[in-house]
């Protein structure tokens, strides 16, 4: 009889610990229905809706459409199973300078709006005082 205490047994029994990443993933599946739309993906990516057409067009993220309609849908489970393949590990992915260059120029461009000039319109004199032609 194999005593459950010793170091033998726990070193040969295997610890079984919770998957962060089931836990996250089985959180998202309580807050969305298993038929998500464009503006649900994008809020669950974090992204802007456009930036989810685009990527359901070129196929990026699976998503189905009905014959005649203009709108997507995604399964939940295929959202997910993206986002699973595509996991960012660390050490895996390394930033180049250019990266960090285009994440600083991002971070200081602020848009203005750009004024138009405006040319006043003036009449060119005639010889009878009307006027132009032309």
């Amino acid at each position: 009889m194999v005593d459950w205490c010793s170091p033998l047994c726990v070193s040969i029994l295997p610890v079984v610990a919770p998957d962060v990443e089931d836990s996250a993933f089985g959180r998202i599946r309580e807050q969305y229905p298993p038929i998500v739309t464009t503006a649900q993906v994008a809020e669950l990516l974090d992204i802007n809706p456009r930036t989810v057409l685009m990527m359901a067009a070129d196929g990026r993220l699976p998503a189905s459409r009905l014959p005649g309609s203009r709108k997507f849908h995604f399964f939940l489970e295929d959202v997910l199973k993206a986002l699973r393949q595509h996991m960012v590990r660390p050490g895996e992915t390394t930033l180049t300078e250019a990266d960090l260059e285009e994440v600083e120029v991002a971070e200081v461009v602020v848009p203005t709006k750009k004024k138009v000039a405006t040319t006043a319109r003036t009449r060119r004199p005639t010889a009878k005082g009307g006027r132009a032609s032309g």
